[in-house]
This record gives structure tokens, sequence and C-alpha cells, in this order.
């Protein structure tokens, strides 16, 4: 990350921070079976780190601060150096002694390159609004994430009258901060009614295909290829909620934005050749970063969608959630010459 300019207030991202234990296998097992683990490595996990690491190296101009709890473990050492690494402000992130860091088990199928989560939420489960302080960072944006895997912070809270991230997001907006969430639900039961609250609370909804599917009970897709009409009604499903500006829905080939003005775009993306593709973890976080400049430094839309389409599929070049990326002039290039190719 090049050095940040005082001029820019920060973006500070709140929430999910855990380590990824990737591990690529043959096969992914039935149960009661067994499979065969090619390759493992440890990385970066969790929506709000992986994207302020993401912004990292894509070189953006601004200052990016982490919230959040970690185990003063070696699971949490790690995290905290990534974010020193980086130039990420932790100031916020605070190592617990006695508790044990979140961390995710990430099986990956070399062949398909999908893969399959098992999360830990270790101490991270007892973050709340009160870890958060707003006011001593002053932020443009907070990124708020993962809804559906924040333990406490999803909870109802007695003295709010209502969740911790439904407090946090509203004391983000009088405060003037753009808000934007991110849902991944552990419960695959979670349905759209369990974060209406917080979403009531939010500016921005930034949500993949998969989750949009799970909590709407509502398809994507006709005959195997993404509908954008399809996508523009899940759109309209999420705004009911009471989002105050936009949802981003994207599928990684993909991404339609409507806004709470009926502003509808719709872009498509890149295809990366197989030979190239290495693993799918920490595709949606890329597009969170690519998306997150482009709103930061208010480009237009159209170049926001196109921008994190590009940095998710330069992040299936590598195993892990940020070790594909580059700087963010060189994601775009890498794709546009993917587009030339296909058209030669």
């Amino acid at each position: 990350m090049k050095k940040s300019d005082p001029a820019y207030p920060p973006l500070l991202a709140v929430g999910t921070f855990v380590v990824d234990y990737q591990k690529v296998v043959d096969h992914y097992p039935d149960e009661r079976s067994a499979t065969r683990v090619s390759r493992e490595m440890v990385s970066n996990g969790g929506a709000p780190l992986n994207t302020l690491i993401n912004l990292a190296k894509l070189r953006v101009p601004f200052p990016l601060f982490a919230a959040a709890k970690v185990g003063k473990d070696l699971d949490g050492k790690f995290i905290v150096d990534c974010c020193t690494e980086h130039k990420i402000d932790t100031s916020q992130l605070q190592p617990v002694e006695g508790e044990s860091t979140g961390y995710t088990d990430v099986y990956t199928v070399e062949k398909t390159g999908k893969h399959t989560c098992f999360h830990f939420c270790g101490i991270g489960e007892t973050f709340s609004r009160a870890d958060v302080k707003l006011r001593a960072v002053k932020p443009k944006i907070l990124l708020l994430g993962s809804l559906g895997a924040l333990g406490k912070m999803d909870n109802h809270n007695p003295e709010y009258g209502r969740s911790g991230a439904a407090q946090l997001l509203r004391d983000a907006k009088k405060q003037g901060i753009t808000t934007v969430v991110e849902i991944a639900p552990v419960d695959q039961q979670a349905k759209l009614d369990d974060f209406t609250e917080a979403l009531s609370q939010a500016d921005y909804l930034i949500i993949n295909d998969r989750v949009a599917e799970s909590i709407l009970n509502q398809e994507l897709y006709s005959e195997n290829q993404f509908d954008a009409d399809l996508a523009k009604d899940a759109c309209e499903q999420l705004l009911k909620t009471g989002l105050h500006k936009a949802v981003i829905l994207q599928c990684g080939t993909a991404a339609v934005y409507l806004d709470t003005e009926g502003n509808f775009y719709h872009q498509t993306g890149y295809f990366l050749p197989w030979s190239q593709r290495v693993g799918s973890a920490g595709v949606d976080h890329a597009f969170v970063a690519g998306f997150l400049e482009g709103l930061y430094l208010d480009k237009a839309v159209e170049t926001s969608l196109q921008q994190g389409l590009a940095v998710s599929t330069t992040c299936r070049r590598d195993l892990t959630p940020s070790g594909g990326l580059a700087p963010l002039d060189e994601c775009m290039a890498f794709c546009e010459q993917l587009d030339i190719k296909a058209a030669s």
C-alpha cells in the first residue's frame, strides 16, 4: 500500500477477523469417507480483514482501520502482523488474553476450485457495539461484515432495543458515515427477516448470488445463466428492508446495482481460463474491495462494478483470499487482456 494522503478520512472495517487454514483436496469426500490433502497454507480470513488487505494491495490512497477481537495467541498475532505489514491501523484490534482467535478451515477441490468452509468463531463471538469507537477514527466509510457471523453483535441487545449491528450502523449514520454491510450467514437456514433490523440502518448492501438465493428463496439463474432481470427482482426485495441507498448483487462473472431511486446497472465481468484458476476463497471480498475503492473515490457506478469484477477475477489466480491481487491498474489491465484474448 502506498502512503495514504492525510486529506482522505479513513475506511474502517469491522467484524469477523479470522485466520483461514487453506487445504487443497483431490475431491470433496462423502460423510464418513476420506480425501487426500495435496497442499495447505495459512492466510487472512473474514470479510472485513480480507477487504482491508485487498484494498492495501490495490494501493488505495486512503487510510485503512480495523476493529475486531482476536485472541492473544499465534493466530491473533498472525492477524495483527498481517495488518501491520499492510499499514492497517490496529488501535481497535484487541488481542484478548486466554482466548482463542477465530479461524476457518477452507477445503478447496483442486479440479474445480470450489471450496467448503468450517468456521470457528472464537473470541470474535463476543465482539460487540462497545468495542467500536467511531469518533476515534471518524471514517468516511464503515464496512461491517459479515452479518450472520458476528456472534454477539448479531443478537438483540436490550440496552439498545435492537441488535448491536443495527445500533452500530445507526450511530454511524448519525455521524455522517457511509455504511456498507455484507452478509454471509453461518446458519444456512437464515432468511431475510433475520437481517432486516440491521439492513434498515445501512446505506449499501453487497451480497453474492448464493446468499441472495438462500435468504430470499429465489432463483437468480435461467438455463444456468445469471439472469439480470431476476437479480433486479431480488434487489427490489432487499431494498424493501429499508436500505438507505442501494443493493449490489454479484456472482463473480456479473454484477447488478439497484438504488432507492430506481437506477439500475448491469455489468458483465471477465472469463478467467480454467487453466489459470487456482481457488475461489475470498472472491466475494475481492469484489467488495474493488467496488469500495470506486465508491470511496466517487467513481461512476459502472466503473465501481467493473473494478469489483476485475479484482474478483484476479483473486482466482491464488488459493488464498488476497495472494493473487496486485495494484488496481494491474488488475484492470490483466482482465482487459482476458477480454482481448477471448475476442480474438
